[in-house]
């Protein structure tokens, strides 16, 4: 799915259990007060500079930050790999089993659209403009995707448009590249390209006049255990905007 290769990233949990003393008075007053222990705030682990990878053995809380210049951090479930690819992009990957399913979640920046996913006809010209609408209608009217419309939406507070691009279930007659079904190139390289019948939300956020895209790509075989685990890595997403 990214040119760059399978980067992953593997992220380690902590876990507070808080127990709360129980008790009666019988006789010889009231009953304490039950008193809480302490809680501890997990700290979150960060994910891995790309080439390096991490791979999640238990569920964890995990932040993706420098390079990429908004700390971001996310609740993150047992078996998925991840890592920074750089100041442009953070990726969430859950590995297909035997080939079958599979689920991805990427935060990137600076998206160069390609003209036609379809056949190589370089990159579209002119590129969209720098707002979160201007994206989302240049998304909307690629050719060779099934598109749906962009709606109102919103990531940890931040708004911004939501729409869905779906491949279609094969490329006959089309005159791929070598990366296959392109839609963007990031300024460092990475391509991202879909497969058959593959999916990609997308929310396209404005981080405090800075655009950031927040994709989540789900397959034919995704299993409903990946989609959920990939819906709750986004509702888990929290965006702590810099200066």
């Amino acid at each position: 799915r990214l040119a760059i290769g399978a980067a992953v990233f593997v992220v380690a949990a902590v876990i507070g259990i808080n127990s709360l003393p129980g008790g009666s008075g019988v006789g010889g007053g009231p009953a304490a007060t039950p008193t809480p222990s302490p809680t501890t705030t997990p700290t979150p682990i960060p994910l891995p500079l790309y080439p390096q990878t991490l791979l999640v053995p238990d569920p964890g809380t995990y932040v993706a930050d420098d390079p990429f210049p908004f700390p971001v951090t996310i609740a993150i479930p047992a078996g998925w790999v991840g890592n920074v690819g750089g100041p442009y992009a953070a990726y969430l990957d859950k590995e297909r089993d035997g080939g079958n399913g599979g689920a991805a979640i990427a935060l990137t920046l600076s998206q160069n659209i390609y003209a036609d996913p379809c056949n190589d006809r370089g990159f579209l010209d002119p590129q969209p403009g720098p707002t979160v609408y201007d994206l989302a209608t240049a998304l909307a009217k690629l050719p060779g995707f099934d598109a749906t419309l962009a709606t109102d939406a919103a990531v940890d507070g931040y708004r911004g448009k939501r729409l869905t691009l779906t491949a279609p279930d094969n490329f006959d007659g089309c005159t791929l590249s070598r990366e296959g079904y392109r839609l963007w190139q990031l300024p460092l390289g990475a391509i991202f390209s879909l497969t058959p019948g593959e999916r990609m939300a997308l929310w396209i956020l404005d981080v405090n006049g800075q655009r950031l895209v927040v994709s989540s790509e789900t397959f034919p075989a995704t299993t409903a255990q990946q989609q959920a685990e990939a819906q709750e890595i986004l509702d888990s997403i929290h965006i702590e905007a810099t200066n």
